[in-house]
């Protein structure tokens, strides 16, 4: 699809954050490169117990950013501006229904179902096809799709319950047509993407199987997706059944074979930009969609443009997933996180963006992982893009030579990295001292080239990247000396062992202290 996504998030410095840590890291990137204050709070911090928060075990999700003026506080991409009332509603499917129904936001028909006899008579009231849902479900779980009245709605109705025990469900009416998630900031729609169920094409000779492996090859390239790939499961092969093929079927050239019904992009479904494309009628939608709530200034709405009725909303997301749009499967990313930092610190509109720089999310979360701070400050953001040296360093390097160039690196104050390449090392060096660093580091390897003085992506501080085959190899020099260590150990312990049974040590040794004392 060769999309574009923005120049200044490249994959080196956005991968650190893969998962449920890239749409908050893409966020406090931006406001920190623009020179905000950047702090990471743990679970622990006071400063968000007014917040609502999950799965917040983890460090990551939680910072805050601040300017003289004022501090935001983030939830993962949801900013302290929208109202935890709102949050609450999000959640809950039936109460965010009934907001839009209040505000004349156009909705599917449905209804609350509490057993079989609710079900009956809705069905009945309503136009199928049908919709299933869990109220309180997310990512695409806990919903059924495109059911017809009868056994096949009465049977997924009983499995929904019996997946969800407990747990309000909803019968809508099923609307036919593309889905698209929009995002809004303010009175904007900011980005759009269509999601279509996950599919492959076949090419008339491989199996299903081998194209599923195939595409998520190609997920995996991508920031966002790389964590959503598409899982074989009994959904999936129930997908294929009913179109009366398997995993080892061939699909023939060009033939498009739906995996899933949803279109949720944690399932596998694909992401692409239509913001340009957008009829505005569907973006006003959006736009008052999130008016239907108290303090709701930006956020996620799901959309449905039926040929029929036009704009349908299926469901609103306060704390939704940007990176979808800013690393789309097809078409160009939107920068979404700089949308949201205009809206909450307006001031810094015109700041320089210093795109050059990035710090390390793992560094900066350290302290909140063992749990000896409950706040952690990133280091400000070097706004000028310093010049560096490029070093090229041949052969390897062991662990303790990369630690001393670390260690130097810190007493020199200088910037920059240390990375592998191929079977040689890359030092990049910035700061007054990074010649020094330079030459100490060519006598300790005793070979190097200068490659070039320029540019880098730096981080404030001096990080030391490691390979995979580096962190092998030096796993299994560990392994070795552990091994080496518990066996003079063990070897120690018996010659004491042997020492203390020995007949007549005690005595002996008795009659020595006493020698000694005389």
């Amino acid at each position: 699809m060769n999309p574009t996504w923005p120049p200044h998030l490249p994959i080196e410095v956005v991968r650190q954050a893969e998962g449920p840590l890239l749409c908050g890291y893409l966020i406090a990137l931006e406001g920190w490169r623009r020179g905000l204050d950047l702090h990471f709070h743990s679970n622990r911090s006071r400063t968000f117990t007014d917040v609502p928060a999950w799965y917040t075990h983890r460090p990551g999700r939680l910072f805050t950013l601040s300017s003289p003026e004022r501090t935001v506080r983030f939830f993962r991409s949801r900013g302290d501006g929208v109202a935890p009332e709102t949050v609450k509603a999000g959640a809950d499917k039936a109460i965010s229904k009934t907001h839009l129904e209040k505000a004349g936001v156009p909705v599917p028909s449905g209804a609350p179902i509490y057993g079989k006899e609710d079900l009956g008579k809705a069905a009945v009231r309503l136009n199928g096809p049908f919709v299933l849902k869990v109220s309180a479900g997310s990512f695409g779980r806990g919903v059924l799709t495109n059911l017809e009245a009868g056994p096949e709605l009465a049977e997924a109705y009983e499995e929904l319950k019996q997946g969800h025990a407990g747990e309000e469900i909803l019968l809508e009416e099923h609307v036919e047509g593309p889905e698209y998630r929009l995002y809004v900031v303010g009175e904007e729609v900011v980005g759009a993407v269509r999601r279509d169920p996950a599919s492959v094409t076949g090419d008339g000779k491989t199996p299903v199987r081998t194209l599923i492996e195939r595409k998520n090859e190609e997920r995996k390239k991508n920031p966002r997706l790389a964590t959503a790939l598409i899982t074989i499961d009994r959904a999936l092969e129930a997908e294929l059944e009913r179109q009366e093929i398997t995993l080892d079927s061939c699909p023939s050239a060009g033939k498009i074979v739906p995996l899933r019904r949803q279109s949720n992009v944690s399932l596998g479904g694909d992401p692409v930009d239509v913001l340009d494309q957008l009829p505005e009628g569907m973006k006003q939608t959006a736009v008052r969609t999130l008016k239907a709530f108290p303090d709701f200034p930006h956020g996620g709405v799901d959309i449905i443009h039926s040929p029929e009725r036009g704009p349908v909303v299926l469901e609103v997301n306060p704390t939704a997933q940007i990176a979808l749009m800013v690393f789309p499967m097809g078409g160009t990313g939107r920068d979404i996180p700089k949308a949201v930092i205009d809206y909450y610190f307006p001031e810094t509109k015109q700041a320089p963006r210093a795109s050059h720089a990035y710090f390390s999310l793992a560094d900066s979360l350290m302290a909140l992982e063992t749990g000896a701070a409950v706040s952690s400050r990133v280091p400000d953001c070097p706004a000028d893009m310093p010049d560096g040296l490029h070093c090229l360093l041949e052969g390897s390097l062991h662990a303790a030579e990369r630690e001393l160039i670390r260690t130097k690196a810190m007493e020199l104050h200088v910037t920059g990295w240390l990375k592998p390449k191929a079977s040689r090392w890359h030092l990049y060096a910035s700061g007054e001292n990074a010649e020094e660093l330079g030459e100490a580091v060519r006598k300790m390897t005793g070979e190097g080239a200068y490659l070039r003085t320029g540019p880098a992506f730096i981080t404030p501080a001096f990080t030391v990247h490691e390979s995979r085959e580096d962190l092998q190899r030096d796993t299994k020099e560990l392994g070795i000396l552990i091994q080496q260590t518990a066996g003079k150990r063990r070897r120690t312990e018996k010659a004491l062992a042997a020492l203390k049974n020995s007949a007549g040590l005690p005595g002996r040794l008795q009659q020595l202290l006493i020698k000694r004392r005389s």
